[in-house]
């Protein structure tokens, strides 16, 4: 990394000693010019990033063309526990209330405008949609403006008529047409309803489903109907004429079309459907339902590893059983220390004191190994012992160097020589151990006992917990050594190939609706920075973005540092099924956006750019993160079977494999790919196994997860400022003030001309 700013401030040196035009004295500008071109191409990276790579691999996987959308890849990932997404849709359960909310908080929320980003940025949809259209208010066109009112003048004009009753009531035209109409439809109905009557009372005369039935039927409702059908069908006529005599019905549909019309609706419609969908959560936040493709996109999230697949190698299961080991010593000090209060109980004395005997002879078998090396604490040596027992062997030095290694933090070469010194003591100390435990298991149970017949709750309170912690950290412990003990039979001797085989990481079923992806890159590639648009630029190179963005220990971080600096020809495969989820939403209408050209703009922000862009450069990206609803998610990527193989052509690097697989087996994650929210060591909750071998190290993850959302920009914003004096000027729209001021006009002139004496004019 030196010699790359190095190179780089070398490069910046001569373009600033570059001659300008105005230079006459400098003949050999146009040389110097291309020497520094020539050195920024020599500095260039020839290769592309990890990240850049990953991110064209899952595009072009994925697929779509639409040019208004582009892929927001997650630094990391984000996990999903499928049990809160599940319900029987099978069987057509309804969907639950927390599954609604679960879903509506995982795709309703937003991202900033980037092709990479490590988290959303604390906006919600609903909010950013909801304000900007309360920024938006319709333009008023004058032309329809007039047009309409003209068209209200004839509607509302006086028209005498008489309705038969010998009066002629002065009604407007509108209330005619309309009074006449409904006789029409309800004389139109009244025909209907005889028909469906003597439908029924035919099909009572002959209920029997059989073709002789339906026969009689039909026949006779067409004899009823020739007879009948004409006078009926004379007088809807008549109640027809009476209307068209006025008004013509098809001419009354265009001018309520027309009176109708116009931009500025859909701003209300859109404010209406989110304003009554909108459901509160105790939480205090609001649902806002979506509907997710595929509907049973929750069956997908299963694994296909096989057991065998996750089953990791003795030397990872080693440092989780390192773990429990010390956390076993922990509980047994303190279970040490309230045993100490008990008094001189006859039997309980004598349990303390066999305990305290075989504390004694193992202290001492431990003491003897660790003056062998004087480095060994006693957390390694039981660590050591658990192991040997767990593979079945019948000799300490018949151990897995690597094993010992990771175990001890020591170098290859001198395993050997540790072993050959705790030899002649293991057996002593194995002994020692298991009687501990026994004596110890005995002696608490006693403890418990004695408490609880001198009724002292409160020791025995504080006693059970350590018990029953005591009890799982034994059960797990027996689980872990069985799981090294089945990995010893299973690991090949067969020495590891050093080619690069694309089946070692690709998933052994890819599902339906899922295509698989299988990416070879490097760790050089790992390093460079990514050149795509990202809000989370120190997390997809270096370090960082090897541990996937989740904290890892010092020495984790310094062995990554050497590994790089190393420039080692380390490959990096990953294998995985991926499948794009799509998400929609009935009460969103980006739509709207698209006449925010016949729109005025309340705030003096914009919604989206005002330029019509084509692709997505990093300068509409930074305009559109300077706007209030730039952007929303219209699907998302979720990955599973995820597979991550690191290979070196050598033996690899000690301190990167213990790297690995510490970080792994306390839930660590690697690239954009997350582990487990979990910082516990136990591996039954961890979500991700690790296998090890002399020149690879195998990272599996069996929770799904979602790599990235496609994101579509709204379309831009051509809405005026209201304050704006250029839009004041244009006389093809009218102001809101104008609006309310000439229909005053025309009601005022109305009521002039025919309701003087009505009203007192």
């Amino acid at each position: 990394m030196e010699n790359e700013q190095n190179d780089s401030m070398t490069i910046k040196d001569l373009q600033d000693e570059a001659p300008t035009s105005s230079s006459p004295d400098k003949p050999n500008e146009q040389n110097d010019s291309m020497t520094v071109k020539n050195l920024q191409d020599e500095a260039a990276p020839t290769t592309e990033s990890f990240a850049d790579k990953l991110y064209k691999e899952i595009t072009s996987v994925i697929g779509g063309s639409n040019a208004n959308q582009f892929f927001c890849m997650s630094l990391p990932g984000t996990l999903i526990d499928a049990s809160q997404y599940t319900y029987d849709i099978e069987n057509n359960e309804p969907k639950p209330s927390y599954v609604r909310a679960n879903e509506s908080k995982l795709v309703n929320k937003l991202f900033d405008a980037c092709q990479m980003t490590a988290s959303d940025n604390g906006r919600h949809l609903s909010t950013q949609y909801k304000t900007a259209l309360d920024m938006l208010t319709p333009k008023l066109n004058s032309k329809l403006f007039e047009a309409k009112n003209k068209l209200r003048e004839i509607l509302m004009t006086p028209y005498p008529y008489n309705f038969g009753d010998g009066k002629k009531d002065i009604l407007t035209l509108e209330q005619v047409f309309f009074r006449l109409y409904s006789d029409y439809v309800k004389a139109k109905q009244a025909w209907a309803e005889k028909q469906l009557q003597k439908k029924n009372e035919l099909a009572s005369k002959y209920p029997k489903p059989t073709a002789e039935a339906y026969k009689k039927r039909n026949n006779e409702f067409l004899d009823w109907y020739e007879i009948t059908a004409e006078a009926e069908l004379l007088g809807v006529e008549e109640k027809l004429g009476k209307v068209l005599s006025v008004f013509s019905p098809g001419d009354m549909d265009i001018i309520n079309g027309i009176l109708d019309s116009g931009v500025g609706r859909e701003i209300a419609e859109a404010r209406s459907a989110v304003a009554n969908v909108g459901k509160m959560n105790p939480d205090g936040a609001h649902v806002y339902p979506v509907q997710l493709y595929p509907e049973n996109w929750f069956t997908l999230l299963n694994t296909s590893f096989t057991p065998v697949d996750l089953l990791e190698s003795p030397t990872a299961l080693a440092q989780q059983l390192a773990l429990l080991v010390t956390q076993r010593s922990n509980i047994t000090s303190n279970i040490n220390s309230i045993l100490a209060i008990i008094p001189n109980e006859k039997e309980v004395k004598e349990l303390k004191d066999a305990y305290e005997k075989s504390d004694t002879v193992f202290k001492e078998a431990l003491k003897a190994l660790s003056e062998k090396y004087l480095n060994a604490t006693v957390d390694m040596l039981k660590t050591l012992v658990d192991v040997k027992v767990s593979q079945g062997l019948d000799d300490v030095t018949k151990v897995s160097p690597s094993t010992v290694m990771r175990i001890f933090g020591i170098a290859a070469e001198d395993v050997q020589d540790l072993l050959n010194k705790f030899k002649a003591k293991f057996d002593e100390c194995f002994n020692a151990q298991n009687d501990l435990i026994d004596k110890a298991q005995k002696a608490t149970e006693a403890a418990m006992k004695y408490f609880e017949a001198k009724n002292n709750l409160q020791f025995k309170s504080m006693l059970a917990p350590l018990q029953q912690q005591l009890d799982n950290t034994n059960q797990d412990i027996e689980a872990l050594k069985e799981n090294i003990r089945v990995a010893t039979l299973l690991q090949t001797s067969k020495k590891e190939s050093e080619k690069v085989d694309k089946n070692d990481v690709a998933p052994n079923h890819v599902p339906e609706n899922f295509t698989q992806i299988i990416l070879t890159s490097s760790l050089k590639e790992a390093e460079q920075a990514s050149k795509s648009n990202t809000s989370a630029a120190s997390s997809n190179h270096g370090v960082s973005f090897f541990f996937g963005g989740y904290s890892s220990s010092s020495s984790h971080k310094d062995a990554i540092k050497k590994e790089f600096s190393s420039n080692s020809e380390m490959s990096i495969q990953i294998g995985m099924s991926v499948a794009k989820v799509q998400i929609g939403r009935e009460w969103f209408n980006p739509g709207v956006f698209l006449l925010t050209e016949d729109m005025y703009n309340t705030s003096s922000k914009s919604i989206a750019p005002t330029e019509d862009y084509q692709g997505f450069s990093d300068k509409r990206l930074k305009e559109m993160n300077q706007c209030v609803f730039p952007c929303f998610p219209t699907s998302f990527v979720i990955a599973r079977d995820v597979t991550i193989k690191f290979t070196t052509a050598n033996a690899m690097s000690d301190s990167f494999a213990q790297s690995v697989e510490e970080h792994s087996t306390r839930g660590g994650g690697f690239f954009i790919f997350g582990g487990s929210r979990s910082t516990s060591s136990s591996s039954k909750q961890s979500n991700s196994s690790v296998q090890s071998s002399a020149n690879s190290v195998t990272v599996r993850f069996t929770n799904p997860q979602i790599l990235g959302y496609y994101l579509e920009a709204t379309p831009a914003d051509k809405s005026v400022n209201i304050n704006n004096t250029e839009a004041s000027s244009n006389t093809d729209f009218i102001s809101i003030l104008e609006f309310v001021t000439k229909f005053q006009k025309m009601l005022d002139d109305y009521n002039q001309k025919y309701n003087k004496q009505t009203l007192n004019l």
